[in-house]
């Protein structure tokens, strides 16, 4: 070491570094060296585990699926999946026939959001799984599986989707409501079930907007080509149609008006047949009033038609309790119009739960068409 002191009393002390070699390290050097990595790695750990483990747990949280707010299906928003289910438990008590209990059908359905613009939609029903009535006791159905919706939907602007596959005939109010919970009685109205397939396999286009206070809906379907495999049995051959509607606010009610035109191939005769109809959609202080009105025309050489209509009334009775009216009057083409109606209540107690009570009347019995006597659903959504 070399010490130099100048005038001013500074002392300036220069050092020879010298060279460490870790061969002559001592143990405890050594020793401490390691404690001292470990312990920068357990600090490292410490900091980083949690941030891990808080991104495994926001990830684990954003798939879980997440219940829709009004109770029939879940979401998973960052997948773009949305999942659903439901099924129907019917009994009924009818005049002149047996009571029975069955499992009508178990739904469940998938929409696949992949892109903004695209989704993806399937409906799978199994029906008619078992059936106990009180003069045969158990019984198995047919179990029919079916793919009762297949579709994708692509928007083309913000008014203007093109689908393709196969999806619910947009003819009137209820054939578009395919869901059994979802739907105010147990049985539809039977000019809704007899008056045109209730399937079409093919494209759509659906043209949706709002203008100055007025809402508008159109839609054309038709085929893509004659035979697709995914046909249901109501779908014979061809079919071509179109739905419009509007709609506007008048002072605390809101009413809607549609116009209905299909022609298609009968599945019974394989005659070319043409169907239009119109229908009403009006709520009014917490009344829902609806109605439609068809008129099929068959060609070919037994020339007939047939025709029919509903009017049906919502009214709130309670909180989540309903009272349901309808008429309805059916002219088929062959045997005697049967004219009738019902009165039911909906309770929906709570999100995923849905019973129904309804008491059909007709003017005459029928075996197919409105039955007379109870009939009565539990419906689950999961």
């Amino acid at each position: 070491m070399l010490t130099n002191v100048t005038a001013n009393s500074t002392i300036r002390v220069a050092m020879k570094p010298r060279p460490r070699d870790p061969a002559k390290l001592g143990h405890g050097t050594r020793l401490r060296r390691r404690v001292a990595g470990v312990a920068v790695a357990l600090a490292i750990s410490a900091v980083t585990m949690p941030t891990a483990v808080r991104a495994d747990s926001n990830c684990a949280l954003r798939l879980r699926p997440v219940p829709d707010p009004s109770g029939e299906g879940y979401a998973i928003r960052d997948l773009g999946l949305w999942l659903a289910g439901d099924l129907t438990v019917v009994g009924s008590v009818p005049e002149g026939h047996a009571a029975s209990i069955a499992l009508d059908d178990l739904d469940l359905l998938v929409r696949y959001e992949p892109f903004s613009r695209l989704s993806l939609f399937s409906e799978v029903r199994l029906e008619e799984t078992f059936r106990v009535e009180d003069d045969e006791g158990l019984a198995a159905g047919s179990g029919n599986l079916s793919i009762e919706r297949l579709y994708a939907d692509l928007a083309l602007t913000p008014t203007l989707t093109l689908r393709a596959g196969k999806f619910l005939t947009p003819f009137g109010l209820w054939n578009v409501i395919w869901r059994a919970p979802l739907t105010w009685t147990v049985e539809r109205p039977v000019i809704t079930e007899d008056g045109f397939p209730d399937h079409t396999t093919g494209l759509g286009l659906i043209y949706q907007t709002t203008r100055h206070g007025w809402t508008f809906d159109a839609t054309a379907y038709g085929p893509a080509q004659d035979e697709l495999p995914l046909r249901s049995e109501s779908e014979a051959g061809l079919m071509f149609g179109g739905r419009i509607s509007a709609g506007h606010q008048i002072g605390a009610a809101y009413a809607a008006i549609g116009a209905n035109g299909a022609g298609f191939e009968d599945d019974e005769t394989h005659h070319w047949a043409d169907v239009s109809g119109v229908d009403l959609d009006v709520s009014v202080a917490g009344n829902k009033l609806t109605g439609e009105f068809a008129y099929k025309h068959l060609n070919g050489p037994d020339v007939s038609r047939e025709w029919g209509w509903y009017v049906q009334d919502v009214i709130p009775v309670r909180g989540p309790l309903y009272l349901i009216a309808r008429a309805e009057s059916f002219h088929g083409r062959r045997g005697r119009p049967i004219t009738g109606g019902l009165a039911g209540l909906f309770w929906r107690p709570k999100s995923y739960l849905v019973l129904k009570l309804d008491y059909q009347f007709a003017d005459r019995r029928s075996e197919d068409d409105l039955q007379r006597g109870l009939v009565m659903s539990i419906g689950l959504f999961f």
